[in-house]
């Protein structure tokens, strides 16, 4: 059996190398999901068997970003004489020293969106994992004398704007300048236009990819995905790109992302802003997905989101040949139950006050500025509202 090679993309907040297998994480959260459905998917399968599964890791970006900022705070003068100078060097100090509240509340949002060099370090980021496996793949199936596989990337949050922005650049070759102006930029901070996450395959693969497209400079890359999987999508709101990826056709004029999935929840106030965003609307229609169900106060999380019966059925349907059409209507049967509970959680026997309780404080967390420091503010509110539950 030939595997689909699927990308997570992670969203704001910390994630360390490994993140996507940690408790709670995508990994566990489908091989649990796969457990539902004992007819399509025998006892003891996991995602792994039918997966090769890649993580997408460019957090550490604004790690560097931060840190720099502090050490540059560090150097600056405190005799100027000018009032404002302490003010500046506390607020540098306290980015760079207190990241993890930064990331929490969506302060990656603002460095994305606001520094050019650290979207374009983001966007390589990405770009330079999903370029060197596609080609590493492909070339092995082709000296087995096989069809590559299906690739599919599933992105939540802030990763949906990164996903699109860096499949958009990869597809139309542009990506290559992105890495170019790093370079000659940023030649002290290595950091920011590297890949230290990739393995030394990665690294030859990626290699290879470069020297293509420096003999060939007008060459695009088609990326090809079967799948494109937007999790609290914050693409049409954040977005750096001039066109989204999946609305990008290849040479012959089809789609290069067969099948686009937006996936919301009814209470995610994240995923709010961004849809009501006034930006470009797409050239195609998506196949949208909502859900509403908790078993996590962050319903906003990857995890939580995936667990939903309507949202893995559409990964597996799609991806998995032994995914049958009665196990896909199975998992549609599942979620249309009243607040699904089908993989419990902490808050499985939630009393009805205490969550009508969160709902309201998941809606008092929507700020009416549908802007990019609207939405860093509504993630802000969002888990502040979260800690006083």
């Amino acid at each position: 059996m030939t595997k689909s090679v699927l990308f997570f993309v992670h969203g704001i907040g910390r994630h360390g190398k490994g993140w996507i297998d940690e408790p709670g994480g995508p990994v566990e959260t489908l091989d649990a999901a796969m457990k539902l459905y004992p007819a399509c998917f025998p006892a003891g399968k996991k995602l792994r068997d039918y997966f090769d599964v890649v993580e997408v890791r460019y957090d550490d970006i604004f790690d560097h970003v931060l840190k720099t900022w502090s050490e540059l705070a560090n150097s600056l003068p405190t005799n100027t004489g000018l009032s404002w100078v302490s003010e500046v060097q506390q607020l540098l100090t306290k980015a760079g020293d207190d990241s993890n509240t930064f990331a929490r509340f969506g302060g990656d949002v603002l460095l994305y969106c606001g520094f050019a060099l650290v979207a374009r370090a983001a966007r390589l980021r990405m770009s330079s994992v999903v370029a060197s496996t596609i080609f590493e793949t492909t070339v092995k199936a082709n000296a087995a004398n096989q069809d590559p596989p299906k690739f599919a990337v599933i992105a939540h949050s802030m990763g949906t704007t990164v996903a699109q922005d860096a499949l958009s650049q990869l597809a139309t070759g542009n990506w290559v300048a992105d890495r170019s102006e790093l370079e000659r930029t940023l030649a002290s901070h290595p950091t920011l236009f590297n890949n230290p996450d990739l393995d030394d395959a990665q690294k030859k693969a990626f290699d290879s990819v470069l020297e293509g497209l420096a003999a060939n400079p007008d060459r695009s890359i088609p990326v090809g995905l079967t799948g494109l999987f937007l999790v609290s999508n914050t693409a049409p709101l954040l977005r750096q790109s001039p066109k989204f990826y999946s609305d990008l056709p290849t040479g012959s004029g089809a789609l290069d992302c067969k099948e686009l999935y937006v996936i919301t929840h009814e209470f995610d106030p994240v995923s709010r802003v961004g849809r009501t965003s006034t930006g470009a609307p797409p050239s195609r229609q998506p196949i949208d997905v909502e859900v509403r169900h908790f078993h996590d106060k962050n319903i906003h999380g990857f995890g939580h989101y995936l667990s939903h019966p309507a949202v893995h059925s559409e990964l597996f349907g799609l991806l998995v040949s032994d995914f049958s059409q009665a196990c896909y209507d199975n998992a549609q049967s599942l979620a249309k139950t009243p607040l699904w509970q089908g993989l419990g959680g902490k808050l499985k026997d939630l009393a009805d006050d205490k969550r009508a309780e969160l709902e309201g404080k998941l809606r008092e967390a929507v700020s009416n500025d549908k802007s990019i420091v609207g939405l860093r503010e509504t993630i802000e509110k969002y888990f502040k509202k979260l800690g006083e539950l």
